[in-house]
């Protein structure tokens, strides 16, 4: 068969299967027990006629489109009217619907098995059982999802009303499973570029399972909104009072809290805090507080104290933070920054110094990055809250020397950051993967923030993160024989030089880092992003052991102190094509540097995440460097 057009209303009661373009133009019913395969080519929709399949359980008519076949002609006049699947191991969009309305979804298999779909424009059962992640469930519509290992993505329309389900804030839409017993989240993505064709909004767009899932455990699959980051706290009504200790008790989150005497007695959690007095918060400690921080005194924070508000629209403390840097800083090295004070910093970067030094003024040369077409590195004016800017170390005592090299402390005195906090950014669409793409932005907080729940709630920034470290001297120019970012996603972290370091997706305080924006738009940080701990992790050299995946990293080294590194990671939830998330650029600026090489396109990937590991799958790896390097 070469093509088959279907002008009238055929029903079909067992299974076939096709070879060819299936042209349908009428009602195409496919009853109990049938299926329909089609195996390569299109299944065109045309004219005014459904698809249409039995939705009797377990013996459900189905049309199954396999890894070679496609679709096209989808709208709300003509869709699959009941059930329908694929084996595609990438996402592929199969074309369901009901009622006069078309609501795509995309599947992929784990395992290549078929994964069987169906759309039904009405309230699923059960919609009041929901687990507390979740704040309301979609009563409009859900899709049933069988099969055995999966990745979704759901989609949306003007008719799904998202904005009403999520108050208007689009980040916090989540999909939705219903596990026989309750509604709970399904971890998921807004896509950027949706399934739709389209840039996801609130009127339209879609949103992807971070993890492929058994959808054998869950009935029926929503649009959800979750709920908001911090549990919700009952007011005790009690007053802890610190006099040089605590009246009555110790707080819990529960109780206000009055400071009237000087405090450095550790960390603490309360409902409001009034300060009559400074708190000082050593390395380690931390300060979580519900509401707002009043009074006259300051929180005075060593480098790795942290200072967390949940609710966005509090009053936020004066707080007097020193950041200290890792301690193979060297003359004219550059280290990345963001303030975690509102207003311009500029002024108060004249009084950094290193730790052994009398004289402030550590810094020469100052820049900021600006992205787009026809950007680059321009001097730094001022500072702006969310993005990052840099600082090079001058050559003056103890920094006289390639060798000598100490802490630099950098001191932030001002009222601290506090909600949520949108940064534009942009790219440059004809060098999508080159440096005027990528963005310096920086954490606002006086407290880590956590880089999985920043990457996934920017749908407009590709799934990476790089921070900026140097193994060898800079020539006080701008140029460094080694030098490169440290890349991290999902799939793990790759560094960039043989000195001991990593970094486990928490940003620091303070720290500056870079990111790669998709298209125009804006960056959002938020208060669940927050961390009370994990604040370590600022220029220092770290031992922290990655989670265990299977995983494979590979090493370039040289005679002369060339290092590369690459990283192949095998994962059930990543895909052969580039995953947001897991996979990462070559962003790179290193004289030599070994990379895997992404097929689709030749880019150069610093991290590469797979499918399940098979002993037949080949990466191919390049090597770039220069004629000195050996």
């Amino acid at each position: 068969m070469k093509n088959i057009v279907l002008n009238l209303l055929v029903f079909i009661t067992t299974s076939i299967s096709c070879f060819a373009q299936i042209s349908n133009k009428g009602i195409f019913y496919i009853g109990n027990a049938s299926t329909v395969h089609l195996y390569n080519q299109n299944y065109a929709m045309e004219g005014i006629g459904l698809t249409q399949t039995s939705k009797t359980t377990d013996t459900f008519g189905k049309i199954l489109f396999h890894s070679g076949a496609s679709n096209s002609g989808a709208s709300n006049t003509h869709f699959i009217d009941g059930y329908t699947g694929t084996n595609s191991t990438d996402l592929f969009t199969v074309p369901t619907g009901h009622l006069g309305i078309y609501a795509p979804v995309a599947i992929a298999s784990a395992d290549t098995n078929f994964i069987n779909v169906a759309y039904f424009h009405q309230s699923s059962s059960n919609t009041n059982s929901i687990n507390a992640e979740l704040s309301q469930l979609s009563t409009i519509e859900y899709w049933d999802i069988k099969g055995s290992s999966v990745k979704i993505s759901l989609s949306w329309r003007q008719s799904s009303n998202i904005s009403a389900l999520t108050a208007s804030s689009i980040t916090k839409l989540t999909i939705a499973g219903y596990n026989g017993t309750n509604w709970v989240e399904i971890p998921s993505t807004i896509d950027n570029s949706s399934i739709l064709g389209v840039n996801s909004n609130l009127e339209q767009g879609s949103i992807t399972s971070i993890d492929f899932i058994n959808p054998n455990n869950y009935t029926a699959f929503t649009l959800a909104s979750k709920t908001d980051c911090f549990p919700l706290v009952t007011p005790s009504g009690t007053t802890s009072t610190w006099n040089g200790s605590w009246s009555p008790a110790a707080p819990t989150s529960s109780d206000s809290v009055i400071i009237n005497a000087p405090y450095n007695a550790g960390s603490f959690s309360c409902l409001s805090l009034v300060l009559n007095a400074n708190v000082t918060l050593s390395d380690g400690q931390y300060l979580d507080v519900v509401n707002g921080v009043t009074g006259t005194g300051k929180i005075i924070m060593s480098s790795e104290a942290s200072v967390v508000q949940q609710s966005s629209n509090s009053t936020a403390p004066t707080i007097e933070l020193t950041k200290k840097t890792r301690n193979t800083m060297r003359r004219y090295d550059y280290i990345y920054w963001g303030t975690p004070i509102t207003g311009d910093f500029f002024t108060q970067l004249s009084a950094a110094k290193a730790a052994t030094a009398s004289v402030a003024g550590a810094f020469d040369l100052m820049y900021q990055y600006n992205s787009g077409t026809g950007g680059g590195w321009q001097t730094l004016t001022d500072t702006q809250t969310g993005r990052g800017f840099i600082t090079r170390i001058k050559e003056q005592a103890p920094f006289t020397n390639d060798t000598n090299t100490d802490y630099i402390n950098l001191k932030f005195t001002g009222t601290s950051n506090n909600g949520n906090i949108t940064v534009p950014i942009t790219n440059n669409p004809a060098n999508p993967n080159g440096g005027t793409s990528h963005v310096l932005l920086a954490n606002p907080y006086p407290s880590a923030i956590d880089a999985d729940l920043f990457l996934q709630q920017n749908p407009a920034i590709d799934g990476a993160i790089y921070i900026w470290t140097s193994a060898t001297p800079n020539d006080g120019g701008a140029s460094y024989n080694q030098a490169d970012y440290i890349a991290y996603t999902k799939a793990g972290t790759v560094i960039p030089s043989n000195i001991p370091s990593t970094f486990n997706g928490k940003i620091a305080s303070g720290q500056g880092f870079k990111v790669k924006a998709l298209e125009a738009g804006t960056a959002t940080f938020t208060n669940c992003m927050r961390l009370t701990n994990s604040n370590n992790s600022f220029y220092r050299q770290n031992s922290t052991t990655e989670n265990p995946k299977n995983r494979f990293k590979l090493n370039m080294t040289g005679a002369n102190g060339v290092f590369s590194q690459i990283l192949i990671a095998y994962l059930p939830e990543a895909t052969y094509g580039y995953d947001r998330m897991y996979d990462a650029g070559r962003n790179s600026v290193s004289t030599a540097q070994l990379y895997s090489v992404f097929e689709p396109d030749g880019r150069k990937l610093s991290i590469n995440a797979r499918p399940d590991f098979v002993p037949s799958d080949m990466v191919p790896l390049g090597i770039s460097k220069n004629n000195t390097e050996t």
